[in-house]
């Protein structure tokens, strides 16, 4: 059960660019077909990366495509290729690197469109479905392998991958999506998408997780999907199912929420690093959102 915190806000929620429509698929696609029976979406926008010329970059993840909204709110096509591209991150160099369902890690060079594959299994097993990564200021890479897990299969996991070394941080998880290491390094926070809630797992100095347990839980047909921790160590939580971004205080209560149009999915959020501008990737409306700052 969700707590509201003393001041609670309801924040207000405007459209910021919708695709257009050169740039949906003619037909639908094997990931469609699989991951949403009975949809009439061909596209599915996640991944957003605020630029630093102002512009935002998502991914397409069934059309294996990476795309910019430019400043003026023109839309192109960076890249595109033969994946499934979930979460993205830009690193120091400009490269973008890429939780691919299909591929693994991927780097992309959105200057050329060029891609490379980065890391792509386990010692000798391939990974279930990567989903989403998150980057830390030392350089380290936590990603979840998701795949089709959930509460019948809760084999999904969460990796660190630092300097070479590839290392499973949590196991049988049902389902592990968006995840976050707050900034000081002792907390880390994971999606739970079937288990509808998200977890915490606090960090001990070898970066072990310890403890874990459901910092809060959720509701509705579709659990929490990307999340993020702002400057003040609020969690920002996209609940696509209630059409919802939540953002929770340490304790778990509810400082404000978002609501979105019916349908409109939020996935995934970019922040800059005031918390000034919020843009959310909404799968169903094929739209990016803003968000008023909290």
């Amino acid at each position: 059960m969700l707590i509201t915190a003393p001041g609670f806000r309801e924040l207000a929620v405007m459209p910021f660019a919708t695709l257009p429509p050169h740039l949906k698929p003619a037909q639908t696609s094997e990931w469609v077909l699989l991951n949403r029976r009975g949809s009439t979406t061909g596209t599915f926008l996640e991944g957003p990366v605020l630029m630093p010329d102002g512009a935002l970059c998502c991914v397409d993840i069934p059309g294996g495509r990476i795309l910019r909204i430019g400043a003026g709110g023109e839309w192109s096509v960076v890249c595109s290729y033969d994946g499934w591209p979930n979460g993205m991150k830009l690193l120091p160099e400009g490269r973008f690197l890429v939780a691919d369902a299909r591929r693994g890690l991927v780097r992309i060079d959105p200057a050329t469109g060029n891609w490379e594959p980065v890391l792509t299994h386990d010692v000798t097993q391939g990974f279930l479905g990567l989903n989403d990564l998150h980057v830390t200021a030392d350089g380290a890479v936590w990603f979840t392998d998701q795949g089709q897990t959930g509460l019948h299969d809760p084999s999904g996991r969460v990796y660190r991958w630092y300097q070479g070394e590839l290392r499973c941080v949590l196991d049988r998880l049902p389902s592990p999506n968006g995840l976050r290491v707050s900034a000081d390094g002792t907390e880390l926070y994971v999606a739970i998408t079937r288990d509808n809630s998200v977890w915490r797992a606090p960090l001990t100095t070898t970066l072990q997780p310890t403890k874990v347990g459901r910092f809060a839980s959720f509701y509705g047909p579709t659990g929490p999907d990307g999340i993020h921790i702002d400057h003040r160590g609020l969690v920002w939580v996209c609940l696509p199912g209630a059409d919802a971004v939540w953002v929770l205080n340490r304790k778990a209560e509810v400082m404000a929420r978002a609501a979105f149009p019916d349908g409109a999915f939020p996935s995934n959020l970019a922040m800059d690093n005031e918390g000034q501008r919020v843009l959310v990737t909404c799968s169903g409306a094929e739209a990016i959102y803003a968000i008023a700052a909290l």
